[in-house]
């Protein structure tokens, strides 16, 4: 395959027997040249930004460089340009790219090579110096070429390397979280029925007790924390079994009235003023009511809990186009790159309470409506989340119905 890939380059760029016997006649005329044509290269390259990167750390690299530079112009001129050739021009591109080097270095050395030999033979009154030139600049053409094929195929080699490692990272990062779901399914039915006999006892107790009783703090407590492990609950179910959203056009801007109202009770949020910004007004969303109302609550709860009291929680809601935009942005401590690397992670959480469920519910419920969910952070300087949501029904064709 390889020989007739050189045998198709040489039909393109017409290069024939009687070129490579010319080149190989060139060979005594030129070779006195190739030092001082080394040393231009090498003068070329140190100019070049990042052109000594490379060498860092290595014995004697430019002198290492400049000989195998030379025996590339020493092999240049053998006269046998056959498969055996193809095979180390190839090499030689196969070594740049695994070295880092780019093309427009290779493709500069040949521009120096030509400048260089072209004008000290024509100094030098080499004989025939025009059919030679000819043919030299044939071979360069062919290099060139032998050694593009062999950065477009490790290139090429080299994606698809890295395709692969995207696509089983992705596929073990899903067996896992569904095995994640479906424990986390489990434990949340085992604990959900227990849980409400429990709830209902204590309620039972509390209400048989005087309003005086010095119990009542406590039986007050114990309720609030099964509240807390109910969310829980609801949270795992949610994550381990989402259900399809479904669909129906309403007014967003009302929507976050609502939760704002419900919210000013919330421990987390009474000591942080909640600006909000809903332009223009009357804003619908095509989605679904429960979903998007959680998604919401989860999103002002995390800025909550982010946030110092006195802090402020920006929420915005936009419209552009056939998108709906819901930004939430906090004063909060920010994140730093680790952490906002793994923000979207189920069960990732650097609060001491919580499940860690709740960015990843969001990005969910947002994907599930064809929407976006991105967040923007900074350590000192809060978080902003961005939600993209379609603002109307998909189009669907006569095939789809």
């Amino acid at each position: 395959m390889n020989e007739n890939r050189l045998e198709e380059i040489k039909r393109h760029i017409k290069f024939r027997a009687e070129d490579a016997s010319t080149v190989h006649a060139f060979a005594d005329d030129v070779e006195p040249f190739f030092p001082d044509v080394t040393d231009r290269f090498h003068m070329e390259l140190l100019r070049q930004p990042g052109g000594t990167v490379r060498f860092t750390g290595e014995e004697d690299p430019i002198e290492r460089e400049r000989r195998a530079f030379a025996d590339w112009l020493a092999d240049l001129l053998t006269g046998r340009y056959d498969a055996v050739y193809y095979e180390r021009r190839f090499q030689i591109g196969a070594d740049h790219v695994h070295a880092g080097a780019r093309q427009d270095r290779m493709i500069m050395g040949i521009e120096i090579v030509w400048q260089e030999i072209e004008r000290r033979a024509r100094a030098a009154m080499v004989p025939d110096v025009d059919a030679k030139l000819r043919s030299f600049h044939k071979l360069l053409s062919l290099e060139l070429a032998v050694m593009l094929d062999s950065y477009k195929e490790h290139y090429a080699e080299r994606i698809r390397k890295s395709e692969r490692s995207a696509v089983e990272e992705k596929l073990t990062r899903a067996e896992h979280l569904a095995e994640i779901g479906q424990l986390a399914a489990s434990l949340a039915h085992e604990i959900k029925n227990p849980l409400a006999g429990i709830s209902g006892a204590i309620q039972i107790i509390r209400d048989a007790m005087p309003t005086d009783d010095p119990h009542q703090p406590i039986v007050t407590e114990i309720l609030g924390q099964i509240r807390r492990l109910d969310a829980t609950v609801k949270d795992l179910l949610q994550y381990a079994r989402p259900t399809p959203p479904r669909l129906s056009e309403f007014s967003l801007d009302q929507k976050v009235a609502r939760i704002l109202q419900v919210l000013r009770e919330e421990p987390a949020l009474r000591q942080i003023r909640v600006e909000c910004e809903v332009v223009p007004l009357g804003v619908s969303v095509y989605a679904d009511d429960a979903q998007i109302e959680q998604l919401i609550f989860n999103l002002l709860l995390n800025a909550a809990h982010a946030s110092e009291d006195g802090g402020v929680i920006q929420l915005a809601v936009a419209e552009r186009n056939d998108r709906v935009q819901l930004v939430v942005t906090d004063s909060g401590r920010g994140m730093t790159p680790e952490v906002q690397d793994r923000a979207f992670e189920p069960f990732f959480t650097t609060k001491a309470k919580g499940t860690g469920l709740g960015l990843s519910i969001c990005r969910r419920i947002a994907e599930a409506h064809g929407g976006t969910i991105e967040l923007q952070t900074e350590l000192g300087q809060g978080t902003t989340v961005m939600v993209d949501l379609p603002s109307c029904a998909p189009v669907i064709s006569p095939e789809e119905k």
